[in-house]
């Protein structure tokens, strides 16, 4: 089983990252209604949408969403969540990225760094190539991303913390062009100490401008946070590319 797989199941994942708020996802749909407004590009994919949180924003404010993520659970969170705010604007489906669903988008939306999962280069390609043949002619890819060089100048080695008393312990570190985050969850109401490790590569702005156009893509635009600054290798939070599919890719 891929790191992925084991660990966004599991509901330690969410104790995690419990302190993620709506407030970032509206953030971002402003930045997302200016570059692909609702008029022009209704029918929006979230690839990779975990437990909804953006996907839910997006559907709120007009669009229609669809959702797509490998994780069973984080699926049925997404779900659920949808039911009871009875959004009927929204779906959401288990399955890879890679493997492209057969419907065509106005747009793409890879968020909160959900790409450089894999180790080799050319799976994390496919995840490009699968998201040409899901496009409309000229439709948008808009990919959120972690700026490399901003994580290597800024790594936080460890940090701890609890919630509902549960103890974590994370340790990050650089290896082979790859940030790697062990998590260690111990006390609470677990019998025994349980570890977990994320894994994501560490591409920067000339790899996604090669393999991009070699998928079909060209880059419009990149911004370096939420509010839309642009982008600054050494200095910005994030890196955020917009990519109109400007022909099909036959990989």
């Amino acid at each position: 089983m891929s790191w992925f797989e084991d660990w966004f199941d599991s509901p330690l994942y969410e104790k995690l990252y419990a302190d993620r708020d709506d407030n970032e996802a509206d953030l971002l749909a402003n930045l997302i209604e200016k570059e692909l407004p609702a008029d022009q590009y209704p029918k929006v994919l979230d690839l990779g949408c975990g437990r909804g949180r953006h996907s839910i924003t997006l559907a709120r404010r007009g669009y229609a969403v669809t959702g797509i993520d490998l994780s069973k659970q984080a699926v049925k969170k997404a779900r659920e969540k949808a039911s009871a705010l009875g959004l009927d604007n929204l779906t959401f489906h288990i399955g890879d990225m890679r493997e492209p669903l057969p419907v065509r988008f106005d747009a793409v939306l890879n968020l909160f760094t959900t790409f450089g999962y894999f180790l080799d280069d050319s799976e994390n390609a496919k995840v490009l190539q699968s998201v040409n043949k899901m496009l409309q002619t000229d439709g948008l890819l808009l990919i959120d991303y972690l700026n490399a060089q901003y994580v290597e100048n800024n790594l936080v080695p460890k940090e701890s913390g609890s919630y509902t008393g549960v103890t974590y312990e994370v340790e990050r570190f650089i290896k082979n062009r790859m940030v790697f985050k062990n998590i260690r969850f111990s006390k609470g109401d677990l019998t025994e100490p349980i570890e977990y490790q994320e894994r994501v590569k560490l591409y920067g702005l000339d790899w996604f401008k090669t393999h991009l156009h070699q998928c079909g893509f060209s880059l419009e635009k990149t911004y370096g946070d939420y509010t839309g600054s642009p982008f600054n290798e050494s200095e910005s939070s994030r890196l955020l590319m917009i990519a109109r599919k400007t022909e099909s890719d036959n990989g």
